[in-house]
């Protein structure tokens, strides 16, 4: 053949190929183009706020009462906050040239080709931590060429939008370290009950060993494994110089310690089940089991522990009577404890908020407030024998407690420190049902409430609740002026920006003048009435209540700034408490002492407002430890009494717990 007919047909060999590849070029650019408009937004972190989050629920001293997670347990945590043996043990284990590559490793690729290639035909250990990120994010882990090619190519991409620590960042914010932990401060805190931010060597290199696979690597489930990964990892720090020679030494030589698997124990769980049923109707459940919220609550942990003694003390048996109280202060409607019951756990209901209850003599109160109202004085004289009037349901006949009558004719201040049913039968049908009803709800009472006689002393359709009821003694409390109960004062989300506040006004619901003759009359109750066992040497008013057939006791009352209902009954409601330690159960008993052993506690004491000092220092100048409830020092891998508490960053405690 001659020469250049030869030459003629490699020019056209070279010219075909070269169109091929031209098309092939063309075609790679114009599909990483389409490829490169799916990609989201990349900001720095702005990608791993997207994901679902761990809401935390904070008590009024910044201490953690709950988290609030769906599936995915996350915490959102900077990469400035982390030490560097994190990031460290995480580029060996997982990508030791990170921060050199641009999102895919050749060299790494080449390497593994090398070995036995996956089920998919692929290379494996190659995948950099841009590329794991890219399958955690933006596809949906389909282990094909294809969907291998568009991580490639999405990582060059990702690298080109983004810097080394926004990546690393976004990377240990959304990866599974296992146990329903996602995210590295969910893990720090899962298996080792301290923020990542204080995570030391030994236990950041476990971290960064168990991401490979959480299930086999699990230090819960295989321990040996575990400690196995995780020294592999410390050799490898060693041998890549980001540690020494001895740092591995001691690290390897360090046994693993991690805490139990079982869940923290969270404090007043029908306080945090209330928030979080509030919140839900406000925000949404997604909002509140995944937006990473921070609830600053209003309970106060110090008044709750004061309740939760009172009744262990006064009705402390298993056979006992159950109690539900709840504690708030009327100046402001923040509600600082809450106990719905003897055991959340069981059937997750919430007798404070949810059980409604007959409430015996202790609605005399709203009847006395409405004679005030209408002038009646306190000296006023009524006729204390049996009383019987027509009603619209036929005879409404009303004798006094146990038959008995104190004498012929007694005051009204006298007939409310003794209780007198007679008395108070005669006056709702002087002032008008309808007129009662109207006070009891411009005073805090939400329940169903209809106009008849018989609510005079308690004989309510419904029920009421004690939150109900304190708030509503609250308002004679606060000087006439109501205020909604709330137990949140304000939802940030976990970038310090407020997604939430309760909106809480004061109306004048009574008259200063009205609310003030009743403290009066109510704090005869308590200094010498049925009352008396609520007496605690402070000055105190409030009103007993015992229901028919002695089926519900209350005491509800107030003293300093704080009010205090105070239930006692069985959860059946058809429950007599006829023999309980010897005794027909009344308000004046077992309710009483329990308001008097709680309120002699409390009384005077300061409360805190850390949602206060929150919003005053803003978001980041906070950071959250974890101490040892003993020594309030720091707490260690031995400490087994831990909690959560937020502190100002230069305000955390410096030594390590001593007892310890």
């Amino acid at each position: 053949m001659p020469v250049s007919k030869r030459l003629m047909r490699i020019l056209t060999v070279l010219a075909a190929v070269l169109a091929v590849w031209t098309v092939l070029l063309l075609a790679a650019s114009y599909y990483l183009y389409r490829l490169s408009l799916t990609l989201p937004d990349f900001r720095g972190a702005d990608v791993a706020y997207q994901m679902p989050r761990t809401s935390i629920v904070y008590a009024a001293d910044g201490s953690v009462l709950a988290d609030w997670h769906g599936e995915q347990d996350r915490t959102i945590v900077e990469v400035a906050s982390l030490p560097r043996v994190l990031k460290d043990a995480v580029v060996a284990a997982e990508d030791e040239r990170f921060y050199e590559h641009q999102g895919v490793d050749l060299g790494a690729v080449i390497r593994a080709a090398r070995h036995e290639p996956g089920n998919d035909g692929l290379p494996q250990g190659a995948s950099t931590i841009t590329q794991q990120l890219v399958k955690l994010l933006f596809t949906d882990g389909e282990r094909t060429i294809v969907r291998r090619l568009e991580e490639m190519l999405l990582a060059y991409q990702l690298e080109a939008e983004s810097d080394k620590d926004a990546l690393m960042e976004t990377y240990l914010n959304v990866v599974y370290f296992g146990h329903g932990a996602y995210g590295v401060e969910s893990a720090a805190q899962r298996y080792f009950g301290v923020p990542a931010s204080r995570l030391d060597l030994p236990q950041a290199a476990l971290l960064a060993g168990v991401i490979r696979s959480p299930g086999r690597f699990s230090p819960h489930t295989e321990p040996a494994f575990a400690l196995e990964r995780r020294n592999t990892v410390l050799g490898r720090m060693r041998d890549l110089g980001l540690i020494s020679v001895g740092e591995a030494r001691d690290a390897i030589d360090s046994p693993v310690e991690v805490r139990s698997p079982e869940e923290l124990p969270r404090r007043a769980p029908h306080f945090v089940e209330w928030v979080k049923r509030d919140l839900i109707e406000q925000l949404g459940s997604e909002v509140v089991y995944g937006g990473g919220l921070r609830v600053y609550t209003t309970l106060d942990p110090a008044v709750q522990s004061s309740a939760e003694r009172a009744v262990q003390q006064v009705l402390g048996a298993e056979d006992d009577p159950e109690t539900a109280m709840v504690t708030l202060e009327p100046a402001t409607g923040r509600v600082l404890a809450m106990m719905g019951g003897r055991d959340f756990a069981e059937d997750q209901y919430n007798l404070a908020t949810q059980g409604r209850r007959q409430t015996g003599s202790a609605f005399k109160t709203f009847v006395l407030v409405r004679a005030l109202e209408e002038n009646i004085s306190p000296s006023q004289m009524f006729d204390t024998s049996p009383y019987s009037v027509a009603v619209k349901d036929g005879i409404w006949k009303v004798q006094n407690y146990d038959g008995t009558t104190p004498s012929p004719r007694v005051s009204l201040l006298a007939a409310t420190k003794w209780s007198v049913n007679t008395v108070y039968a005669r006056l709702i049908m002087k002032v008008g049902p309808e007129d009662v009803v109207d006070v009891a709800r411009r005073m805090g009472i939400t329940s169903p409430l209809e106009p008849n006689p018989a609510i005079a002393l308690g004989g309510l359709s419904e029920g009421v609740t004690p939150l109900e009821m304190a708030s509503a003694y609250g308002t004679i409390a606060a000087k006439g002026e109501r205020r909604a109960p709330h137990g949140v004062d304000v939802v940030l989300d976990d970038r310090g920006e407020t997604i939430w506040e309760p909106e809480i006004t004061a109306e004048q619901a009574i008259s200063g003048a009205v609310a003030g003759t009743a403290s009066s009359i109510l704090r005869e109750v308590v200094d010498g009435g049925t009352g008396l066992e609520a007496d605690f040497g402070q000055w105190a008013a409030g009103k007993t209540g015992t229901s028919q057939s002695h089926r519900d006791a209350w005491f509800v009352g107030w003293s300093g700034d704080l009010c205090t209902a105070v239930w006692v009954g069985y959860r059946d409601g058809d429950v007599a408490m006829l023999d309980v330690r010897g005794i027909r159960v009344t308000g004046g008993s077992f309710p009483a002492l329990i308001w008097k052993d709680h309120m002699a506690r409390t009384y005077g004491k300061p409360r805190p407002d850390y949602a206060a000092r929150v919003l005053s220092q803003g978001e980041d100048t906070r950071t959250l430890v974890s101490v040892c409830r003993e020594s309030q020092e720091l707490a260690g891998p031995r400490c087994t009494d831990i909690e959560q508490v937020l502190v100002r960053t230069q305000e955390v405690p410096a030594e390590a717990c001593s007892l310890h």
